[in-house]
């Protein structure tokens, strides 16, 4: 499997560990994992990629590699793994998966000159299956890529037997890299607007990296210093204690392939607000609060809605868990990610 390093948090990642330490696809599946991208300076980045071709070309000499199963996103992704989709099929005869995480790549694919996009067409033929993330998805990538290659597998996350979300919670949350393609600015312009109408005691709680640096100063500006905590990126204990007082998940995305932070929060029951893109009606169901990207005024009202709506909190957190544990727990994307790995284990 090759897929991002341990320090490239994110979604990519996320699916990833869940292969990685999920205990039935262990059972059934020899792993051996290399990342070929990391974070860091560019001289960083070019070595791990440099090492991770030479750990990968390692394991399909010496071992007995049946499945290349690599997770790929838009730009440099695709020509990095791509160059690992196309020698694993070409030079070793191997069952190649590319498993697609790009919520913009469409978007990114038709703004390339027609030599480029003729060479990622090349490395989607070289495989023998495309994971998509959902029905939107494969009506999407159809048009460059083989129907009869595209599977959908929806992402997967841990599903406990009950229901946990807190009632009695106060808090906004939000999950995710903190850029302009996630919403960050139009929650903090959403949040501005319904200031003064909000509970004093709920905060606005974002978890996630600051990759453009400017979020602090931007809610200082603002005068909602009171209003926001910056977490950074949480992840175990401590990111269950966020679930645990979330009363609201927000993600006011602008590009998504299916997004794990939503799932996240749908399995703890937290009533969800985001974006009509991609997926994301896919993943939420008749039952979910959808608004356009962009539409900062929209955001804010749904906010202040749900803030002050118990019965509909509670009616979306068991409507939305149940979604969840249904068609995206964990389980479900791990069992069918090995009835595809045992049928092109008999193609080969």
């Amino acid at each position: 499997m090759v897929g991002v390093s341990p320090r490239r948090v994110g979604g990519m990642l996320t699916v990833a560990q869940a292969y990685q330490t999920d205990a039935l696809y262990n059972e059934n599946v020899n792993l051996k994992y290399v990342y070929t991208t990391t974070n860091g300076s560019a001289i960083t980045r070019m070595m791990c990629m440099v090492v991770g071709y030479i750990k990968t070309f390692y394991h399909l000499i010496t071992r007995p590699i049946d499945i290349v199963h690599i997770h790929m996103a838009e730009k440099g992704s695709t020509f990095r793994k791509g160059g690992i989709a196309k020698i694993s099929k070409s030079l070793f005869h191997k069952q190649v998966i590319i498993h697609l995480h790009a919520g913009p790549f469409m978007s990114w694919f038709k703004s390339c000159s027609v030599s480029k996009q003729n060479k990622i067409i090349k490395i989607f033929n070289s495989a023998d299956k495309v994971i998509v993330l959902g029905h939107y998805w494969k009506i999407e990538l159809g048009e460059i890529i083989d129907s009869n290659k595209l599977i959908v597998i929806h992402n997967g996350v841990p599903c406990s037997e009950n229901n946990s979300y807190n009632p009695n919670s106060r808090n906004i949350v939000y999950f995710g890299v903190m850029t302009k393609a996630k919403g960050i600015y139009d929650l903090i312009d959403a949040i501005e607007l319904i200031d003064t109408s909000l509970p004093r005691d709920t905060k606005v709680i974002l978890c996630g990296n600051d990759l453009e640096g400017n979020i602090e100063e931007v809610i200082a500006k603002k005068k909602l210093t009171s209003r926001f905590i910056l977490a950074g990126w949480v992840s175990g204990e401590d990111k269950e204690k966020v679930f645990s007082n979330a009363m609201i998940d927000v993600l006011p995305s602008y590009f998504e392939g299916l997004s794990m932070t939503i799932l996240e929060g749908m399995a703890h029951g937290i009533p969800v607000i985001t974006t009509n893109i991609s997926t994301m009606p896919e993943l939420l169901g008749k039952d979910g609060i959808l608004v356009a990207p962009g539409d900062v005024k929209h955001l804010s009202e749904e906010l202040l809605r749900l803030n002050g709506d118990s019965t509909s909190r509670a009616r979306m957190s068991e409507s939305e868990f149940k979604r969840v544990r249904e068609m995206f727990s964990q389980r479900c994307m791990i069992d069918k990610t090995l009835e595809l790995y045992e049928s092109l284990l008999k193609r080969s």
